[in-house]
């Protein structure tokens, strides 16, 4: 059975400052308060709107075209990507980049491309009551992983998961609540989700986000590997 998330959010969280996932440059040890939705906040950037001219996107804003936007945005992130942990890239257990710094390096984990694909939407005129960047974790038979992910409504309404730590994207939008149910090899199980405006927690009893960042750091310990989904090959996380 479905577990019948709220993809759009249930309880607004106010406290939305991150204090450990930035640090000052050349000095790791001083660290940048950072409110967590300046991640998905330039979608007026100049090197954004050159990534979705790259990307080439359909100008039409017909029926369908959306969707298919939706999906060329999605390939595009898991092609150009590379998955690295924020150990082997920086030294550091877990240092968030920003859209643009993700797209110049061609590199990050589920956070960055995470980040990077919403903002990405968000940029090329899809609304963001249609667009959440998930904090959660995955159960799978080696444990559980903290884990960050996309989800998009597309225009029949279905929310669709969005996996950016893919090697490509499947060949067509997947459905979000699936992946959320019991008994199957692996489970998506929700704990926040945001926007540009606004973040959420998803479960009943309001979560912390504190325990995602324990479970996070849990995965990256252990190095795991997430499981395929509709047949595209996921990039090894370790």
């Amino acid at each position: 059975m479905g577990t019948g998330y709220n993809w759009t959010g249930d309880t607004i969280i106010r406290d939305t400052i991150m204090a450990d996932k930035r640090a000052v440059l050349g000095n790791s040890g001083v660290l940048i308060p950072t409110d967590i939705r300046e991640w998905i906040s330039s979608t007026e950037s100049e090197v954004i709107i050159r990534a979705l001219q790259e990307i080439g996107l359909p100008e039409a804003r017909d029926a369908g075209t959306f969707d298919l936007r939706a999906w060329r945005i999605w390939d595009f992130v898991a092609r150009s990507v590379e998955y690295i942990t924020d150990k082997q890239a920086f030294g550091l257990e877990d240092f968030w980049l920003f859209p643009e710094e993700t797209l110049m390096l061609r590199k990050g984990d589920c956070e960055d491309t995470s980040f990077l694909l919403a903002t990405l939407l968000l940029a090329s005129g899809v609304s963001e009551h249609c667009v959440r960047v998930v904090l959660g974790k995955v159960v799978s038979p080696d444990g559980t992983y903290g884990h960050a992910w996309v989800v998009y409504q597309s225009e029949s309404g279905a929310w669709c998961l969005l996996e950016s730590t893919l090697d490509s994207a499947p060949s067509k939008l997947v459905p979000a609540d699936p992946f959320t149910q019991t008994g199957g090899q692996y489970q998506y199980q929700p704990q926040f989700c945001l926007n540009a405006s606004h973040l959420w927690s998803m479960t009943p009893a309001q979560a912390q986000m504190a325990d995602y960042i324990k479970i996070r750091s849990k995965m990256r310990k252990t190095g795991k590997a997430f499981p395929s989904l509709s047949g595209s090959k996921r990039m090894r996380q370790r």
